[in-house]
């Protein structure tokens, strides 16, 4: 009959863990060099960066920096115009 002792337990899940989160980590790199791969590639065919829709700003009132015109939140002071 197997032992399982409490030690053994841990050591299994410790090794588990490190395999698990080692695996993520090299998915991670794997998808970053996929992308800088692929930016290389784009600049070179010479095409344009892909755009972004430009968004309206209006300036807050109180303070005096902008923020989106949707969206827009709270930024913590009592007398922000925005809601949270």
């Amino acid at each position: 009959m197997p032992d399982f002792s409490l030690g053994k337990l841990l050591v299994l899940a410790i090794i588990l863990a490190v395999v698990w989160y080692g695996w993520k980590y090299v998915q991670r790199v794997e998808a970053i060099r996929r992308a800088l791969k692929d930016e290389i590639e784009r600049r070179r065919a010479g095409a344009a960066p892909p755009s972004r829709p430009a968004e309206d700003l209006v300036k807050c009132s109180v303070c005096g920096t902008y923020v989106p015109s949707r969206g827009a939140h709270a930024c913590g002071r009592a007398d922000c115009p925005w809601p949270r």
